[in-house]
Formats: structure tokens, sequence, C-alpha cells
């Protein structure tokens, strides 16, 4: 081979080595442009970068120490949506949310916030709460919601701790904790003792909670009705202390009294030990009338109202600006006469109570009459016309007829 194929070859080689390192360089930049591409792509869908948000804004006293951009929305433990700005404004904190436009729906419109840690030293979150009586209406894009509360902070304790014991003389303190310390020295058995009845009598009484508040609820109206009846009370009261003077000044009479009731009581006590048994005895006899009694109690209402009605009349015929009784009289014709043993008497009437009009008799009107089964079961009808009797019964044989001895007609 001469040197000038030499020199060509030697060209074509560095060339063709130069060309690879080229496309190896080329591929390498191409792959780490893919890569970078792929990891900004999922960083950019991580954080939402592709979704359309819609933009609530929140007025929170403050927004705590560990609240950052990008922190989690929530409502009822679903993200919503993240943090996107936090802004100072006027002593207070203005937090511009980016929410998902499909899952604010299920956030009411009158929904409150509070901005919350998932732990003691995590992070905060924006956590949607629904009010006891939610909105049938959504939450808008655009929409100012209230922050309520925010979570206080470890820091925060310990500020407002050193705050306190910065006021407190160390002495002071100590002679207090000693002086506590001594007191439960040996009485920790007794504490842990009252501690457990105190939680045996929490439990017990947790139940009954909700009748205690509405007992405090009622407890004002309460309070209310005795003001509106204060100076009445007040006039009792004032009463009750000339009763308590009348009393004071009559002492020895009010003792000789009371002397006199005790001697009664011992009086009656044996009188009814002697007797105990023919009380017992006629308490049980009239069990039957009371029981009558009882049942017929009803009747005499009617009775004393009708009584009442007719004591004008009465007031009429036995009084008034007249001396004796005046009457309205008549002759009458008479029913049949007695006859055995159709009038025999008959006790066999049930039913009742009953006022039969009494107490709502119309003026005017007749009363009904009530057929019994008894013998004056039908109501009386006086005759139309007059009868002779030539020999009538005598009043004797009337009432006595039938016996032996007496004779009947």
């Amino acid at each position: 081979m001469d040197a000038g194929q030499s020199d060509s070859h030697e060209r074509y080689v560095l060339l063709r080595t130069a060309w690879s390192l080229l496309r190896l360089k080329v591929a390498g930049l191409a792959m780490v442009t893919v890569l970078l591409a792929v990891v900004l792509l999922a960083l950019a869908m991580f954080t939402g970068r592709f979704q359309s948000t819609a933009v609530v804004t929140v007025d929170a006293p403050r927004s705590g120490l560990v609240l950052d951009p990008d922190a989690k929305v929530r409502m009822r433990g679903v993200e919503i949506g993240r943090v996107a700005a936090i802004e100072p404004a006027a002593g207070r904190v203005r937090l511009t949310l980016a929410l998902d436009p499909e899952l604010m729906r299920m956030v009411p419109e009158n929904a409150l916030v509070d901005i919350r840690s998932t732990t003691v030293f995590g992070a905060k979150y924006v956590n949607f709460v629904a009010p006891p009586q939610p909105s049938d209406r959504p939450l808008r894009a655009g929409a100012l919601v209230r922050g309520e509360s925010v979570t206080v902070e470890f820091n925060t304790l310990f500020q407002r701790l050193s705050t306190i014991l910065s006021r407190i003389d160390p002495a002071e303190l100590n002679a207090t904790l000693s002086a506590i310390g001594q007191a439960l020295h040996g009485r920790g058995e007794t504490l842990g003792d009252l501690l457990a009845r105190a939680d045996a009598y929490l439990r017990e009484m947790n139940p009954t909670l909700p009748a205690l508040r509405a007992d405090m609820a009622a407890t004002a109206q309460v309070g209310h009705l005795y003001a509106d009846t204060a100076p009445e009370l007040l006039h009792t009261v004032d009463n009750a202390t000339g009763t308590a003077t009348t009393l004071t000044e009559h002492a020895a009479e009010f003792d000789e009294v009371l002397m006199n009731v005790t001697g009664l009581a011992q009086t009656a006590g044996t009188v009814l030990a002697e007797n105990e048994g023919r009380l017992a005895e006629s308490l049980g006899l009239l069990a039957p009338t009371t029981g009558l009694l009882n049942r017929y109690n009803p009747v005499f209402y009617c009775i004393v109202t009708g009584v009442a009605s007719v004591l004008p009349q009465g007031e009429a015929i036995f009084g008034g600006n007249q001396p004796g009784a005046a009457f309205n009289t008549n002759f009458m014709l008479g029913g049949e006469p007695y006859s055995y043993p159709e009038d025999l008497p008959k006790v066999n009437a049930t039913g009742g109570p009953s006022c039969a009009g009494i107490t709502d008799r119309v003026p005017g009107s007749h009363a009904d009459y009530v057929v019994t089964d008894t013998s004056e079961g039908a109501p009386f009808t006086p005759s139309t016309g007059i009868r002779w009797l030539d020999d009538p019964p005598r009043v004797f044989e009337i009432i006595f007829a039938g016996l032996p001895g007496v004779g009947r007609r």
C-alpha cells in the first residue's frame, strides 16, 4: 500500500470515529432531554398544571407556622384542591385556593373553613366543614369564605406558658409545689380510688347530658316566671314574717297546743290500738257502700247543680217577701188502686250513673222518664174518668195483704 492510500485510510478511520462519538453524544443528549421532559411532565401532572381549577379565597385570622403554598385542601377527608398562594391582609391572612371544579360541588355554599394539622408537628392543611344546616347550593368560584379557627402550635403554647411562668415567683412556686407534694404524700391509693369513682360517675352522667342541657334551657324560662312573680313572692315573705312574729309572741300558747295535741295523739293511738280489729271490720263493711258511692259520684254533681237551679223557685215558695209558703194546688184524678202481686216492691234497677237531663235541660221541656225493672217501672198515668169503689180496701190490708190473718180483696 502506498503513502496516499495510507493517509486516506487514516482519515476515514478518524472521520468514522468522530461520527460515532457525535452519534453517541447526540443520543445521550436526546435521552437526557427525554428523561427531563418526562420528569417535568410527571411533575406538572402531579401538581395539576394541566387541570382547570376554580379559585376560592379564604379570610383567616392567621395561617399557622407550617401552612405553605401547595398545601392540601380537604372536605370530609377527600382532597379537593391545593393552596395556591398565602398573602397577609390587615392583620389577617388571605388564602387563595385552587379547587377541582368537579369536587367543589360537594362543598355547600355556607361551608366553614378550619386550618388543621395532620399531626402535632405535621404540616397544616385547609379543611372545609359543613355547617349543621348545609345549603342546597354548592360553593361557587370566586367566593370568599371566612376561616373559623387555626390549630394552635406547640411553640405558641410554649410562648404562652413562658409568659405565665415569667410572672410567677420561683420561690412561691416551689413552696406551693412542696405543699401539694406533702398533701398528696401517702395518699396515692386514695387519690386513684377518687379518680376511678369520678370516672364512673362521669360515665353515668354522660347519657343524661342532653336532658341536663334541656333543663338548663328551661331554667331560663323558670327564671323569667319567678322574675314576674317576684313582687307576690316578696309579699308572701312579708306575710310569713308577720306570721313568724305572731308565733314568737304566742310561743307559750303554741307550746301548750302542741302538748295537748301530743296528749290527744297518745290517747287516740291507744283507742285505735284497742279497736284496731273493729275499725278494720267497719272499713270492710263500708267498702260496698263506698264503692257504690264512687260509682255514682257524678250524680252528686248533678244533684247539687239541679238544686242550685231550682233555688230561685224554692225561695219564691218558702221565703222571699211573704210570710209562710205559697202553693198553687189543684185536684188530680187518682191512679189505679193497689193490686197484688203486681204492685209488690221490686228492687232490680240497673244502669247509671246518669243525670237524666238535669244539667242540660231545655226550659219548657219535660225530662225523659227512665223505665226500670221495678214495681214502678211504668210511668204514672192518671185516670181519665171517675170510678167509684163500693168497698175499697183499707190501708192495713193494702200494706199487709197476703200475710196470715190478713184478708185480701
